[in-house]
């Protein structure tokens, strides 16, 4: 048997093993609000529905008003941010799959309002996808191994794992990741200044909130009941998605290998610099502390504590 074949069995074998652990557990089928937050932020998604292609008013999007250069880094930003903006639609997906395939009557709330998170993520990812073809052009691969690493990571799986409790993949994947990704979009929006930029990244930022929010929500109403091995695994997942995605460049392109930071690092830079939708590194980094101190101060109140992160930029975080 070949290398690649042998894979494939193991990759199957273990599906199969996967799939016997998840039993769809359907009655009694309730419709009951569990967590009224979350029931209102699916409410919200329902009624704050939008066209990326009518909602943003492209007319008048000038992109000859800017220079060569500029339209050369912009359309880099924007297709980077789409290859962060993809993994969105597997990992919604994957958690509602979960959802509906563990939790049997329990947790409807969540199913309701993770049913619409992945048309919200695909509607971003055709912003990012308009925004550079206006610039200029889609860049559709790194061309890079460590950026195309770094930006590559099994959430989808990760989501599916039976032996990862759901609260602890929600607390690093919502507040974590998405509550940077949030602040980060904000800060974009407050340095932006193309008038059609900023409505695409305002629209954007809409619907990050309340993706974040979903997080905060689900996780206040089910952290309070965990065990201490559930406890440690929020506590684990969260310092492990910090230590090996975050701070190794999957949302800063100023995070990556040094090799592999150019020319991404130089366009982000133009990009902001002209105000087509990108924050300088400062603001970056600015935004990634303010983002861990927001987190610990809020897993705080359920007496979580993440312990530091050494890294040789940034110090002790």
């Amino acid at each position: 048997m070949s290398e690649t074949s042998d894979h494939a069995a193991r990759l199957l074998r273990a599906y199969q093993a996967q799939e016997k652990r998840f039993v769809e557990r359907r009655f009694p089928l309730q419709f009951a609000p569990e967590v009224p937050a979350i029931r209102e932020l699916y409410s919200q998604a329902k009624g704050l529905r939008w066209n990326p292609e009518t909602d943003i008013p492209w007319e008048r999007f000038d992109a000859e008003r800017y220079t060569k250069t500029t339209r050369e880094a912009a359309r880099r930003t924007w297709s980077r941010r789409a290859w962060s903006v993809y993994p969105g639609l597997t990992e919604s997906t994957a958690l509602l799959i979960r959802f509906c395939l563990e939790s049997g009557s329990l947790g409807m709330d969540a199913k309701l309002f993770l049913s619409f998170r992945p048309s919200e993520e695909a509607k971003h990812l055709e912003v990012c996808h308009l925004l550079a073809e206006r610039l200029g052009g889609y860049e559709a691969d790194p061309g890079e191994a460590g950026l195309a690493r770094a930006s590559n990571h099994p959430f989808a799986q990760a989501a599916l794992d039976p032996d990862l409790p759901v609260e602890a993949w929600i607390a690093a994947l919502g507040a974590l990741d998405d509550q940077l990704d949030l602040n980060l979009y904000l800060s974009h929006l407050q340095h932006a200044k193309d008038e059609v930029v900023r409505a695409a990244l305002r629209l954007i930022a809409g619907d990050r909130a309340r993706h974040v929010a979903f997080a905060w929500a689900f996780l206040g109403s089910r952290v309070p009941g965990l065990d201490a091995r559930g406890r440690t695994a929020v506590i684990d997942t969260v310092r492990d998605l910090l230590e090996n995605v975050i701070l190794s460049g999957y949302r800063n392109t100023w995070l990556l290998p040094e090799k592999s930071r150019e020319p991404w690092l130089a366009a982000e830079e133009e990009t902001a610099r002209q105000g087509l939708g990108a924050s300088t590194v400062a603001q970056e980094r600015s935004v990634l502390r303010a983002t861990l101190a927001q987190l610990r101060e809020r897993f705080a109140t359920w007496k979580l504590d993440v312990p530091p992160v050494v890294h040789p930029e940034l110090g002790t975080l």
